[in-house]
């Protein structure tokens, strides 16, 4: 068997490189602002910081590496450090599942689940000043959360200095993520004075900076030789142009299929023609990190509704259609416990995340795929999630 893949993870949407070409400087700007604050820890404060840009622009990677570096950053000054990374859409669906989230990852002792979110807060607040240590939160995908929440996270999350007034407070900041500036309005005065309305704003890469960004990748991920310039050329193209408009998420989703398909085929490099056949059945609207990051029983709606509109061969079902597809799923999969609400919620979640359209009970679908690469899209889809439940 010919192999072509050094390390696939490399292109994994949990991977975080080192190297960070174009977001070098955000990522510098990061560390300034929240180094400042370590240069006397008596007048440490919580500092906010926002970060907007659409899909595949690097934020998640940024902040993930800022992470890692200002803990090395700390040890060198003696400051224990810990960054939490919180992200609603793998997390927890409430507040008090975030919370819980926050309070584990920093130190799982002081958990109860028999604690409210405030009470969660207020216990994380103590041990962090009881024991000398530091944290910084990375909220990821704010907007989604916002849409998703009706509980007021932004403005406990901004205001967990008030927490305990007459000690320090040794939260450094929350760094706060989200797609565009339009959750700004869903704040009430009170969120948006301790959070302010200043934010950097990621920008879509252009097609020599993804160039830049897949060089890097393929250098991991595969054999010398194996991806060559022109494919790299090709799919950086593709990715800067609409309707993908600079989505490097899509580009890496482009790569590692390729790569699967030369493979499979017992080709020793990957073609142009194998990126273009990986074109017609694939789809920016659903990419390798929404799958990883849907929950089990999200992957198990998604798939029925995938196979309903794979039988029906139509843009849209019904709900009872998609209630008649999943339970043939949960019979192959050997599910019991699945109930309606869990069937409407995860509807409604795969709705939020921008993965399908709900027009209401008679019109379900994804429809952002043209039609006629629908049912090869629906068959790549099913696959992929066939692969993972």
């Amino acid at each position: 068997m010919t192999f072509i893949f050094k390390d696939k993870n490399k292109l994994s949407p949990r991977y975080i490189p080192k190297e960070l070409p174009h977001r070098e400087e955000q990522l510098k700007d990061l560390l300034r602002f929240y180094m400042e604050s370590l240069e006397n820890r008596e007048s440490i404060q919580l500092k906010t910081y926002q970060i907007i840009g659409d899909v595949g622009t690097g934020k998640t990677v940024t902040t993930l590496r800022f992470g890692e570096l200002i803990q090395e950053e700390g040890k060198k000054s003696r400051y224990e450090i810990k960054c939490v990374y919180v992200n609603p859409k793998q997390h927890g669906g409430n507040r008090l599942l975030l919370f819980r989230h926050i309070v584990q990852q920093v130190e799982p002792n002081i958990f109860s689940a028999s604690y409210s979110a405030e009470e969660l807060m207020i216990e994380l607040m103590k041990f962090l000043n009881k024991k000398n240590k530091y944290l910084i939160i990375i909220f990821d995908e704010i907007d989604y959360a916002l849409r998703h929440i009706r509980e007021p996270l932004i403005y406990n999350l901004t205001r967990l200095n008030e927490i305990l007034p007459e000690k320090r407070c040794n939260v450094i900041g929350v760094i706060f993520t989200a797609r565009n500036n339009e959750y700004l309005r869903r704040l009430d005065r009170a969120e948006l004075s301790t959070l302010g309305r200043f934010y950097v704003e990621f920008k879509p890469y252009t097609a020599r900076q993804i160039y830049d960004i897949l060089e890097k990748r393929v250098e991991e991920a595969f054999y010398p030789g194996k991806v060559t310039e022109e494919v790299i050329e090709f799919i950086a193209d593709i990715t800067a142009a609409p309707p993908i408009s600079g989505d490097v998420r899509y580009a890496l989703d482009l790569l590692l299929y390729s790569g699967r398909l030369a493979e499979n085929r017992g080709e020793d490099r990957i073609k142009v023609d194998h990126v273009r056949y990986v074109l017609g059945i694939t789809s920016p609207i659903i990419t390798e990190e929404d799958i990883l990051y849907l929950s089990d029983i999200g992957k198990i709606v998604l798939l029925s509704i995938a196979r309903a509109l794979r039988r029906k061969r139509d843009p849209y079902i019904r709900f009872d259609e998609i209630i008649d597809e999943l339970e043939e799923v949960k019979k192959e999969f050997k599910i019991k416990s699945l109930t309606l609400r869990d069937v409407v919620k995860n509807v409604q979640d795969l709705e939020y995340r921008g993965i399908i359209e709900v027009k209401g009970l008679t019109e379900i679908g994804i429809t952002r795929v043209p039609v006629e690469k629908l049912n090869n899209f629906l068959d790549m889809l099913i696959k992929r999630l066939v692969s993972r439940s």
